[in-house]
């Protein structure tokens, strides 16, 4: 099963539509006041994955232009994955990130207990190697920059909702640790994360970043591949 989370899509309005064997599930800015401004996230399923989602009702809520959810029917735990793409760092106002994780706090409510919640896309946030020492419990030991305003922000998200930012706790070369380059200081920094619940923190067994890809479908951000496999026991070692 593949499920793409796309945010900056620049898609107007909210819906569902068919490409061939692939359905797109997306919100974005409303049609009726066009902008410049980046906006747009969508969740893409694969022919597997939308029986999955048929199968459970075909559940999706599109938040707003920031934020979109859906639900999979999978054996024996279902599984929401909410794409977002969240406001830039904030050099002074903080009311657009505010609204940001209020309305990200208001969808994860709305998720289930007991499914398997994946938070994917681009937060703007830059959390550190400290962070792991005062944040373990959310922040793995292979962070790479240094924290920002939405860094904090993500890891009180986390902290409250017993989630972790996966990306933290595998260890790759450096160029697949990190997902975009500041054009004007040519520095790169790892602003995309998967956010897993922690009671599935096992589920997830790896996740980088693929460079290539960039050049395919015309983004400054590098892809995030995450592979995923539900483990429901723990096995003692003797």
């Amino acid at each position: 099963m593949q499920v793409a989370a796309l945010s900056e899509t620049a898609m107007y309005d909210y819906g569902t539509t068919t490409i061939g064997e692939y359905t797109f599930i997306f919100s974005g800015h409303a049609s009726t006041d066009k902008t410049r401004s980046a906006h747009g996230v969508a969740i893409c399923l694969n022919k597997q994955a939308t029986t999955a989602w048929k199968n459970l009702g075909s559940i999706w809520e599109a938040i707003n232009e920031r934020i979109v959810m859906v639900r999979l029917a999978c054996n024996p735990i279902n599984v929401t994955v909410i794409a977002v793409y969240a406001p830039i760092n904030p050099s002074a106002d903080t009311s657009k990130t505010d609204s940001f994780y209020n309305d990200l706090q208001n969808t994860l409510d709305k998720a289930p207990n007991s499914d398997m919640t994946l938070i994917i896309g681009d937060f703007n946030a830059r959390v550190g190697i400290q962070q792991h020492i005062t944040s373990r419990n959310v922040i793995g030991p292979h962070a790479v920059d240094e924290i920002n305003y939405n860094g904090e922000r993500l890891i009180d998200f986390c902290s409250i909702n017993n989630l972790i930012v996966s990306n933290t706790f595998f260890k790759h070369k450096p160029i697949h640790q990190k997902s975009w380059m500041h054009p004007g200081q040519k520095t790169w920094h790892m602003l995309d994360y998967n956010l897993v619940n922690k009671q599935f923190r096992s589920s997830v067994e790896d996740v980088r970043f693929h460079r290539k890809a960039a050049d395919v479908i015309g983004t400054d951000h590098h892809l995030m591949r995450t592979k995923a496999k539900l483990h429901l026991k723990t096995r003692r070692r003797t």
